[in-house]
């Protein structure tokens, strides 16, 4: 027993040892050192970016599906799932103790047959030696996968309050054209009311009386549009939040009194760390690698110990039982290192796509940085477009009831201000949507 023993105690120290999966390290990837866009700060976005824009009513919406959404519910439960076979992947660590207890009972007949009772208790205690790793590869793994299934969630968190602040945003601006776009139409039926008098008193023709028919027939489209179009956002907050689109009533925007926050970028290797995706990605990566320490150790023999004592009654007697079992593969047809080579190749696959996930990484906020900038020209562009347009229509408007222009000028400038200030509202929503765009491309305040 006592040789048993040492030999047992010489094994397992030369096991622990013994490691077939490969190092991590994380794939070199071209690493800019600023973007050429903007200044890179340190600061980390916070995790509930969105209270930068300074609107109770998005912050209410935020929070609804931050708690209701049946998405992130989802991924709650994908979490729990990968935790589950975290923990079973981590039991073959542990020893196996089964018992058994088992009772017959017997009636003969003849000199020789007895009858009784026969009773037996049994504990048995199994244990793998890990002696190539197998076990804790396994255990590792799964550890990986789990972080991945939580980088997931985190990647779709960050989705999801980007898609509620963009729906909220769109929302509040479809309803801001809409407004100007009711104040137009009222403004050509005013139109439209003193070309019918002028027709009747014989002063307009009738081409320019129909001219405006058409043009509030067009805007009464539009209005009618942009109310659908509200009706469409409507319901997609209801269903981000996790609410009822009949039921769902969403709260008073104020658009005009939203802010827009300027976003700064981080310095690009923090993406590496900051980026739910990219850290995903390089969990697979580890789970990867450890899925080929696996491979290779099913190459090598497996050793089993299992102590068994059992306890019988009628006759008694107590009987002990250590013994070992050893598998060792001799001959699989090439599948074991057929999948020890598929493992490989699929963390070179990996590989790749974590440099591609990297470089897109930097091209998204590349992107939405230039968008940014573009989007503020733009929309101070298109502000004093329409302020240009609102005095250019009251002019003509005032012009024409004096008699001093016809209508056709008053028509041309009607349009350009009703263009204008569609343009503008739409500009201004381009430079949220562009913050968004950047708060999301730099891993938002996605949990460390």
């Amino acid at each position: 027993m006592r040789r048993a023993s040492a030999a047992l105690i010489l094994v397992l120290a030369l096991a622990a040892g013994c490691n077939l999966t490969p190092a991590y390290q994380r794939p070199e990837v071209p690493r800019p050192a600023s973007w050429p866009q903007a200044d890179a700060s340190s600061a980390v976005v916070s995790d509930t970016w969105w209270r930068n824009f300074g609107s109770p009513a998005l912050d209410a919406l935020e929070e609804a599906a931050l708690a209701a959404n049946q998405d992130l519910a989802a991924g709650v439960q994908r979490i729990a799932q990968a935790r589950a076979v975290a923990a079973g992947a981590g039991a073959s660590a542990w020893p196996q103790v089964d018992a058994t207890l088992t009772a017959s009972q017997t009636h003969g007949k003849g000199s020789t047959a007895a009858d009784g009772t026969r009773r037996a208790a049994q504990l048995s205690v199994a244990y793998e030696l890990d002696l190539f790793g197998r076990v804790a590869a396994t255990r590792q793994a799964a550890e990986q996968r789990l972080s991945a299934s939580e980088f997931d969630y985190q990647a779709l968190r960050l989705v999801t309050v980007a898609d509620v602040a963009q729906a909220t945003f769109s929302l509040a601006a479809t309803g801001e054209r809409r407004t100007l776009a009711q104040a137009n139409l009222d403004n050509a039926r005013a139109v439209l009311a003193l070309l019918e008098a002028q027709f009747a008193a014989g002063r307009v023709s009738a081409l320019e009386r129909d001219q405006q028919r058409s043009a509030v027939a067009t805007i009464e489209a539009s209005v009618a549009a942009l109310a659908q179009t509200e009706a469409r956002y409507r319901n997609q907050l209801a269903v981000l939040s996790g609410a009822a689109s009949p039921e769902f009533t969403a709260p008073d925007l104020a658009w005009g009194a939203m802010i827009l926050p300027e976003v700064t970028a981080s310095v690009p290797a923090a993406l590496l760390t900051r980026r739910p995706d990219l850290r995903r990605a390089e969990a697979e990566l580890r789970a990867a690698g450890a899925d080929i320490g696996i491979a290779r150790a099913a190459l090598y023999p497996g050793l089993q110990v299992t102590w068994d004592r059992a306890w019988m009654r009628n006759p008694a007697a107590t009987l002990t039982t250590l013994s070992g079992s050893a598998l060792a593969p001799i001959f699989h047809g090439g599948a074991l290192r057929s999948e020890v080579m598929r493992s490989q190749a699929r963390q070179a696959e990996l590989v790749a796509q974590y440099r591609g996930a990297v470089l897109t990484a930097y091209r998204e906020v590349s992107d939405a940085l230039d968008a940014q900038r573009q989007s503020a020209l733009r929309g101070a562009a298109l502000e004093r477009a329409a302020a240009a347009a609102r005095d250019a229509y009251a002019n003509a408007r005032a012009r024409f009831d004096a008699g001093a222009v016809d209508y056709q000028i008053l028509l041309d400038v009607q349009r350009s201000q009703i263009l204008a200030e569609d343009a503008a509202a739409g500009g201004r929503l381009d430079r949220f949507t562009a913050a968004i765009a950047l708060y999301r491309a730099l891993g938002g305040g996605s949990l460390p």
